[in-house]
């Protein structure tokens, strides 16, 4: 199986690059390298899909402490449906520009599929929108 960017999820048909993405570091292609902080240190190409990445630590915040915990938005359907439309992208289109599935986007927008870490950073970086809320606002939001 051929190694895919964690990002966008195209193959990476050159050496892969490690990057800090928002306190993650990912295994991503060349395209994707603007998005984070070049890390030093070995590729781990072991990892499967879905797995944690071995040197995956959380992101510390500028207040010592660690950053707050994310979610994705409840309403995450209809901010994909949103953005795909505001681009003219069918789900097809959205589905080939992803590497996903038609089946995967249809799910996700009928909210029948809450999208993995992966998928939703894929989501954010194609359609320019942000689908992560702080735990803190979801408590405020739905009594939790």
């Amino acid at each position: 199986m051929k190694a895919a960017c964690e990002v966008c999820g195209s193959p990476l048909r050159t050496g892969p690059n490690r990057v800090e993405i928002d306190g993650a570091i990912m295994i991503v292609c060349n395209n994707c390298v603007k998005l984070g902080r070049p890390v030093g240190g070995p590729v781990v190409r072991d990892v499967r899909p879905g797995q944690v990445h071995p040197s995956f630590r959380p992101a510390q915040s500028s207040f010592g402490g660690s950053s707050p915990e994310l979610e994705v938005d409840p309403e995450y359907n209809l901010k994909i449906r949103q953005a795909r439309e505001k681009l003219g992208l069918s789900q097809e289109d959205l589905g080939r520009m992803l590497n996903e599935k038609l089946s995967v986007i249809r799910m996700v927008e009928s909210k029948k599929l809450k999208p993995d870490p992966v998928l939703t950073r894929k989501f954010m970086h194609h359609l320019k929108v942000n689908l992560l809320v702080p735990m803190s606002e979801l408590e405020g939001r739905t009594g939790i």
